[in-house]
């Protein structure tokens, strides 16, 4: 049985040219437009055509940070958002 590793171990995970979190929200927004359909879609589809360049000017691990600073995920063993001080 042969398995491949990938040639750089800490490059991230490349599904066709996009990140593994680029191809979750391409997918995602594209099943809601069509969904949705019409001038939403539409929208929809845009704001994805706006979001990925702007998204890969960002360092790597930035929406998970993001989605930290927003409340809506929660790092184990690392203080929330908004607290300013923190003693080990």
């Amino acid at each position: 049985m042969d398995e491949r590793l990938p040639q750089y171990l800490h490059g991230p995970v490349q599904i066709l040219w996009f990140g593994s979190d680029e191809f979750v929200l391409v997918m995602s927004t594209i099943f809601v437009a069509a969904i949705v359909g019409g001038l939403v879609g539409w929208v929809l589809i845009c704001a994805l055509l706006l979001f990925i360049p702007w998204k890969r000017s960002k360092p790597r691990g930035f929406l998970p940070h993001l989605a930290w600073r927003w409340g809506l995920v929660r790092f184990r063993h690392y203080p929330g958002p908004t607290q300013t001080r923190f003693f080990e």
